[in-house]
This record gives C-alpha cells, sequence and structure tokens, in this order.
C-alpha cells in the first residue's frame, strides 16, 4: 500500500495500521488490501477490528456508479459494504469487510448448500429492487459485448474472422436477453464477487455495473460460472429453486432455456475479456479459465437448434487456444 493510501486511512480512523494484507485483483484498475488498525475498532455498523481499503483510480473506473449503486443496495437492506470513508477525488475508499472467504472457496465443503441457498435469496431480492434511475441493458450493448470475443479472442489472439454460422447465433442471444422480463441485475454475480464471514453470512461485492437487464442474468452468473463448473444436476436444482422463489413466471423449461443462451451471451464476452487482459493490459491471470469456459459453452450449444452449428467450431477455437497459449502466454 502506497504511503499516500496508507495515511488516509489511519486519518480516517483515528488509528494506525497494524497490518495490510493485498487482495486477489480481478478485472479492473481497482486495488484492494484488507487492514486490521492496531487497538481500536473500526466504526462501522459490523464493529470489526479489519476493513477493506479499495484504491480506484477515478480517471479510469466508475467511481460515482459504486457509490450509488452502494446506496440503492444497501437501501435495499442487500448485504453490501458500508462505505466508511471516501475520498473521491484521489478514489479512495475504506469499506467495511464482509468475509476473507469467496464463495468459490466453499464449493465441495460443508458450506456449499447454506450459501448457494443465500446466493439465491439475494438474488430474488436484488430482482425485486426498484430502479427507475439505472440504465437498461440495450441491445447496442449486447452487440459490444459479443464483439468483444470477435475482436479480441479471434481477431487480436488467434487471427482469424467470426464463423460465418456464428452471427445467426448471435442474434439469437440478443433476442434471447432482451426478450425477458426485465429488473435490476448485479451484472457480476459469480462466486469471485460474493463472500462469506465467519458466521456464514453471504455478501456482495463488485456492483457498480449493475443496470436493468434480463432476470436470468445474475442466476447465469452463477450457475454457468466462469471460475466453477456446476453437474447439470446441480445446475438445474438451483435453477428451480430460483424459480419457486421469482416473482416471474418462468415454467421449468422456458427458464432452462432462457438461462443456457444468456449463460452463453455472457461466457463469449468473457472469453473476449480474458484476453483482452492478456493481450492490452499484461495480465495473464485469466487466461487458464478460458479452455473450461469454452468447453461450458460446448455443452449449451449442443441444446439448442440456433446454436448447435456452433459446437465443432467452438471445440476447434478450444485446440487453437491452447495452442496460442502454449506458444505466448507461458
Amino acid at each position: 500500500m502506497d504511503p499516500d493510501l496508507a495515511n488516509w486511512v489511519a486519518a480516517s480512523v483515528g488509528a494506525p495500521i497494524e497490518r495490510v494484507a493485498p487482495l486477489r485483483v480481478e478485472a479492473s484498475h481497482r486495488r484492494f488490501y484488507r487492514i486490521w488498525m492496531a487497538n481500536t475498532e473500526i466504526p462501522s455498523k459490523r464493529s470489526s477490528s479489519s476493513a477493506v481499503v479499495m484504491a480506484s483510480p477515478p480517471e479510469l473506473e466508475r467511481n460515482d456508479a459504486f457509490v450509488a449503486m452502494q446506496r440503492l443496495f444497501s437501501g435495499a437492506r442487500l448485504p453490501v459494504p458500508e462505505i466508511i470513508a471516501m475520498d473521491t477525488e484521489s478514489g479512495y475508499f475504506l469499506l467495511s469487510d464482509l468475509g476473507e472467504r469467496h464463495l468459490e472457496e466453499a464449493y465441495g465443503g460443508p458450506d456449499e448448500r447454506r450459501a448457494l441457498e443465500q446466493a439465491i435469496a439475494n438474488l430474488v431480492r436484488i430482482q425485486d429492487v426498484e430502479a427507475q434511475a439505472v440504465a437498461p441493458y440495450e441491445e447496442s450493448r449486447l452487440r459490444d459485448e459479443l464483439g468483444i470475443f470477435s475482436e479480441w479472442f479471434l481477431g487480436s489472439w488467434l487471427g482469424e474472422a467470426l464463423d460465418p454460422g456464428a452471427q445467426s447465433a448471435f442474434e439469437a442471444l440478443i433476442d434471447n436477453a432482451l426478450g425477458q422480463p426485465q429488473c435490476l441485475i448485479h451484472r457480476d454475480y459469480h462466486c469471485r464477487n460474493l463472500l462469506l464471514d465467519g458466521d456464514g453470512r453471504l455478501g456482495l461485492v463488485d456492483f457498480q455495473d449493475a443496470l436493468v437487464g434480463p432476470a436470468t442474468y445474475d442466476l447465469a452468473c452463477l450457475l454457468w460460472d466462469c471460475y466453477h463448473t456446476f453437474e447439470e444436476g446441480a445446475l438445474r436444482h438451483w435453477q428451480e429453486r430460483y424459480r419457486v422463489q421469482s416473482r416471474f413466471d418462468f415454467t421449468t423449461d422456458a427458464l432452462a432455456r432462457a438461462l443456457d443462451l444468456t449463460g452463453l451471451q455472457r461466457q463469449f464476452k468473457a472469453v473476449g475479456i480474458f484476453v483482452r487482459l492478456w493481450l492490452r493490459d499484461g495480465k495473464a491471470s485469466h487466461l487458464d479459465h478460458i479452455a473450461p469456459v469454452l468447453a461450458a459453452m460446448r455443452r449449451i450449444v449442443g441444446g439448442y437448434a440456433e446454436t448447435r452449428h456452433l459446437s465443432a467450431w467452438l471445440q476447434r477455437l478450444e485446440g487453437r487456444a491452447a495452442a496460442a497459449l502454449k506458444a505466448g502466454a507461458q
């Protein structure tokens, strides 16, 4: 942690920092640290001796959106970090600590079921929040996001053009997104943005990009996660858990279709972003996730007439990606 940030934290709390631990960096320009204060409790509702510091460059990140969405989610009593102190000019934020474990770390363990139950319940609560001031997930954005895959994964990394048959599939994915009920969505509701505290309570972070969009979007983030693969039975179990709690009138089959195609749209975007992080930003942190995401995409496309023709193409891209990774990113 640089001295200016450390001095700001100490001044905000009125005590020196005792210990600092850098936190994992994801796909942004922000830096995060968990801090512990010397002989004092940090003044938040959780009355903890630890907190999270976020250094978010205002010229590169949407800090105004972070503050606005924190207020919206907090006002709806959703478990998001409290903003204890902030300096908007510098992009410094002192946040309450929601826990040291990611949902990712609970998978396969005794906490998994309870954690996922909370994740589904909070997802439904997000969808019930009135969000007239939140921007819609427009068709142009959906197209641009699919374009990230074409530009970065196909063009910049593999040096090939979009398969002619992919464009019709992309249109089907856009139609699927726009044809669903629209509601507030977190937009990055996956296992690395859901935290567990020492009592097993689930908290939500990284919500600043929330929009009003397809009802299955956050469920797709959770169940078609780029960092965890659910077995088919578990995926459909949690899908049904959502369906019976949701205010939207999905049949089981309609929900499965909407969820799968939404997951596919998001995975195309994610693969493009993972490569962009490497080629543009010099971050190789997400390259190892490309192969399992492409494999998950093949699981989805085979089930639907609009996308079935992509299966062989995606399989070929898996091989090309593996070769490119071996040649240029080791």
